[in-house]
């Protein structure tokens, strides 16, 4: 008869914990990705049990296929994500259709959701649920665990028809150094809540333009068209679906150098031991794009299908 395996007692498991912190070591003095050397001291020791806490109250790793949180969108930034009808529970868009297949092909059918932005925000902070459609700041990376990006969002200014797109923002390319300087003395909607990355943030913040809140980029690109505002940071294919959809391409124009380009991730709480299940991630969506499902999905989005 096969003897009894006991778990690891309290010395075990110290000395245990050690040699992991020295592999850590290790690893970091031998320039391995930080990454990697951060699970390899994640990893339970021998006759351990996987997932149990120890004593710091971290939990183990959570595997690639295991049942993430519920991952919640943006309800109203179409095209890339929204809620198409007020009684709809399901989202719409193109970061829910890519987020879909991704996992689909993963083996994972999470709950996704359309919610609020606040809201939205408010439980990716409390590690209730993970967010798709994020960007990348210095402040959430303190927090937060990201996918590499699954989609790229052009910011752009869009202005009145009848005003003049300022020089350094007529033509595609430019200096670097004079994209906020276009922007200053104006009057620009933004939507409440968002950040447009770290660089327009800052630019708002020490007032190289006026920023005026509202509720959605919709109602942003009515004001300009109705001479409210001077502009407003708007994506560049949402700003296409917009004018559109709202009979404002006559009334509009789109400056044709973007502000900034933010790559946009799916994210979870760091607690919430979701590194696995994001390479996973990272991986169906190369994947996607090698074999063009990744551009028809987008595509497809883009029409309203």
């Amino acid at each position: 008869m096969s003897p009894v395996r006991r778990s690891a007692g309290p010395r075990g498991q110290r000395l245990a914990r050690t040699v992991a912190m020295l592999g850590l070591a290790v690893c970091l003095l031998l320039a391995a990705p930080v990454g990697q050397c951060a699970d390899n001291a994640r990893q339970p020791a021998h006759g351990g049990q996987s997932g149990q806490s120890d004593q710091s109250g971290q939990t183990g790793q959570a595997g690639p296929h295991a049942a993430p949180p519920p991952i919640l969108f943006d309800e109203d930034q179409p095209p890339y994500a929204y809620r198409p009808s007020p009684e709809s529970q399901l989202p719409r868009g193109i970061y829910p259709e890519l987020a879909a297949e991704a996992l689909r092909r993963m083996g994972l059918r999470p709950s996704m959701e359309p919610a609020p932005w606040a809201r939205a925000m408010a439980a990716l902070d409390a590690g209730r649920a993970g967010v798709c459609g994020l960007y990348v700041t210095g402040q959430r990376l303190l927090r937060h665990d990201f996918s590499s990006p699954l989609f790229e969002e052009h910011l752009h200014l869009v202005i009145p028809a009848s005003a003049t797109v300022p020089a350094a923002l007529a033509t595609p390319t430019g200096a670097a150094s004079d994209t906020f300087a276009a922007l200053r003395g104006m009057r620009l909607g933004v939507v409440r809540g968002w950040s447009y990355g770290d660089a327009l943030d800052a630019a708002r913040v020490s007032g190289a333009f006026t920023a005026e809140e509202a509720g959605s980029e919709a109602q942003n690109m009515l004001k300009v068209a109705g001479g409210r505002l001077d502009g407003a940071i708007v994506s560049r294919e949402g700003a296409a679906w917009l004018q559109e959809r709202l009979g404002l391409t006559r009334l509009v124009t789109v400056a044709p150098r973007p502000l900034a380009v933010m790559p946009v991730h799916l994210a979870f709480r760091r607690q919430a031991g979701q590194r696995a299940l994001l390479r996973a991630f990272d991986a169906a969506i190369r994947e996607m794009r090698a074999d063009g499902t990744h551009r028809r999905i987008v595509e497809r989005s883009l029409n309203g299908q």
